[in-house]
């Protein structure tokens, strides 16, 4: 199995309805988007929680797709095509985004790190594990990198979509705005209904 640690990008689940949005407008924190400007996946209780430690002022990325926050988001929405948007860590290094080594709402007081702190912190071997029944280990799988700051679709490494349609509508707006952006039609990257 593939060593999390070392690989180089972070991803963002969202929905496809949102893509063009993003693109054209960036990739906004929950608190500086209105309702009726996206579609919005999350599960309320979560939101709540996370405004309750100020998380809803970052943008959260996780260290790997599929990881349990994307599975649960996509199970609760089986009719919805998702993307997977993907910036390389370098970026967040560079730009001083923030840590949270396991999930924030695992019951941990949160700990919101400088990016090389935080990531040093991670257990990376209990990651690798991916091991869901394992409440630790689950928490620990879903570790956030935070952008402070809307990130623009120039930062963007690449974005996963699960099939050609969405594939050729985000090639359509990657023209419209100028983008160069890679686009990966990866379904093994998305949750099957079945799984």
């Amino acid at each position: 199995m593939t060593d999390i640690r070392t690989q180089k990008l972070l991803y963002h689940l969202t929905s496809m309805e949102n893509i063009e949005s993003i693109i054209r407008d960036g990739l906004k924190s929950r608190s500086s988007l209105s309702l009726s400007e996206f579609v919005d996946v999350a599960d309320s209780e979560i939101l709540e929680s996370r405004k309750s430690q100020s998380l809803e002022n970052y943008v959260p990325f996780h260290f790997f797709a599929k990881n349990p926050f994307d599975g649960r988001v996509q199970k609760n929405h089986p009719n919805k095509k998702f993307i997977l948007i993907a910036v390389h860590r370098d970026v967040a290094k560079n730009q001083k985004w923030k840590i949270i080594p396991y999930h924030p709402l695992s019951g941990n007081q949160v700990e919101i790190l400088d990016y090389d702190e935080g990531f040093n912190k991670i257990d990376w071997e209990l990651m690798n594990q991916r091991d869901y029944s394992d409440t630790n280990c689950k928490n620990t799988c879903m570790a956030e990198c935070l952008s402070p700051t809307t990130i623009q679709a120039i930062n963007f490494q690449s974005i996963a979509v699960c099939c050609s349609e969405s594939e050729n509508l985000i090639k359509e707006f990657k023209t419209k705005y100028n983008l160069k952006f890679f686009i990966d039609n990866k379904p093994q990257m998305f949750v099957k209904s079945n799984d």
